[in-house]
C-alpha cells in the first residue's frame, strides 16, 4: 500500500513539472552599460595597438676594434588608458568622446636570437688594448635605442592611433554606445628621448 502511495506522489510531481515547463517563458538575460567610465578605462591599463619590426645595420668602432651587426629587433606602442578622460557624454543618445594621452613605445627590445654578428676585428697592434666585448656592449645599448626611434616613427604612431580609435569604437558598439576618440597634444617624451640618442646606423666610441 504504501509503495502504491509513493507511486502516485512521484508520478502527481511528475505531471506538475511538466506542467510548469510548458508555461516557462526563455527569457534572454538583459544586458545593459553605463558607457564609458574612468574607473573602466583605468582597469583596462595600457591598450597594445601594434607591433613594430625593425631591422638595421649598425657599425661600431673603438675599443681597438672595429665591426658590424645586423639588428633585429620589436618594439610594441600601446596607449595609456590610465590617462584617458571622458570630456563628453551623453546618456539618452548612448554618445560619449574620450580623450587618450599620444601613443608611446611601451617596450622596445633587441632580438639576439635573430641579430648576427657580420664583422669585427682588431684596429690596433698596441697588445691589450682590443676589447670586441666592450665594443659590442656599446652597439647593443645603441641598437636597442635605435630599435625604440624606429618604432616611434610619426607613420607608426598614426597607425597606432588609428588602431586604437576602431578597437575602443568596437568594443563599445557592442554593448550600444558610439564612442569617439579624441587625442591629446602631449608629445612622446619617451621617443623624443630617444632620437636625441640614436645616430644614424652609426655607433662609435
Amino acid at each position: 500500500m504504501k509503495t502504491i502511495l509513493e507511486l502516485i506522489l512521484l508520478t502527481v510531481f511528475a505531471g506538475l513539472l511538466v506542467c510548469l515547463r510548458q508555461f516557462h517563458v526563455e527569457r534572454p538575460p538583459v544586458v545593459t552599460s553605463q558607457g564609458p567610465t574612468i574607473e573602466r578605462l583605468e582597469r583596462l591599463s595600457s591598450l597594445v595597438t601594434s607591433r613594430v619590426y625593425v631591422v638595421d645595420v649598425l657599425i661600431g668602432e673603438g675599443e681597438g676594434c672595429h665591426g658590424a651587426w645586423l639588428i633585429r629587433g620589436d618594439s610594441l606602442i600601446a596607449v595609456n588608458l590610465g590617462q584617458a578622460a571622458i570630456t563628453d557624454k551623453d546618456e539618452t543618445a548612448k554618445r560619449a568622446t574620450i580623450r587618450l594621452p599620444q601613443p608611446e613605445i611601451l617596450q622596445a627590445r633587441v632580438d639576439h636570437e635573430k641579430t648576427r654578428t657580420w664583422e669585427v676585428k682588431t684596429t690596433t697592434w698596441i697588445p691589450w688594448q682590443a676589447d670586441q666585448d666592450k665594443l659590442r656592449d656599446a652597439v647593443m645599448l645603441q641598437a636597442q635605442r635605435l630599435v625604440a626611434h624606429a618604432a616611434g616613427s610619426k607613420e607608426n604612431i598614426e597607425q597606432a592611433k588609428r588602431a586604437a580609435d576602431v578597437i575602443i569604437g568596437a568594443l563599445y558598439e557592442q554593448v550600444g554606445w558610439n564612442v569617439k576618440v579624441v587625442w591629446a597634444e602631449t608629445a612622446n617624451a619617451q621617443v623624443a628621448s630617444d632620437a636625441t640618442a640614436v645616430t644614424a646606423g652609426t655607433c662609435q666610441r
